[in-house]
C-alpha cells in the first residue's frame, strides 16, 4: 500500500507525460504501432498517441480502467496466449 517515491524529473511524472514519451518513442524509433498496457487512468490517457490500450488488473483492479478498456487482462499469461495464436 505504500511506495518509496518516484523520479519527479522524468516526463512520466507530469500530467500527460506518458503520452509525450510515447510520441517521442514513435518519432525517434519510427515505431508504426505502440501498445500501452497499464492499470491506471493516466495510462489509459496515453492512448492516443498509443495505438492501443490494454487495461491490466494484475496488481489492483480499478473500476474505471476495467470498464473503459476495450481489452482488460488480470494476468500477462492471458496476453501471451492471445499473441501466440
Amino acid at each position: 500500500g505504500e511506495y518509496a517515491g518516484f523520479d519527479e524529473t522524468q516526463p512520466t511524472a507530469e500530467s500527460g507525460g506518458k503520452g509525450k514519451v510515447i510520441t517521442h518513442l514513435k518519432e525517434q524509433f519510427h515505431f508504426e504501432k505502440v501498445v500501452m498496457i497499464g492499470d491506471g487512468a493516466t495510462d489509459m490517457e496515453a492512448c492516443p498517441p498509443a495505438d492501443c490500450f490494454i487495461g491490466f488488473g494484475g496488481n489492483v483492479i480499478r473500476k474505471q480502467v476495467k470498464e473503459k478498456a476495450k481489452w482488460y487482462i488480470t494476468h500477462f499469461d492471458e496476453l501471451l496466449k492471445e499473441l501466440e495464436e
